[in-house]
């Protein structure tokens, strides 16, 4: 039995959809060593963990849809 609950670990597809973010984003995020990827069976897996914490400190971090500037008609 593995030490990783089968529930913590994600598909980049899976944590992809389920987070709104590019798969691209945490393949990037993972080969600079953002993200640690799990091997089982062959397949790369993301920890549940740590793909909320890089999307809440990278992505959702901006000021969302605040507007900034007055908008001219």
């Amino acid at each position: 039995m593995s030490v990783y609950d089968s529930k913590d670990l994600m598909s980049f597809n899976a944590a992809a959809r389920e987070f709104d973010v590019p798969a691209m984003t945490l393949e990037m995020a993972a080969a600079q060593g953002a993200l640690r990827v799990i091997e089982l069976g062959g397949e790369r897996r993301l920890l549940r963990p740590d793909v909320e914490q890089f999307v809440k400190r990278t992505i959702k971090r901006g000021a969302g849809n605040k507007v900034v500037s007055r908008i001219n008609p």
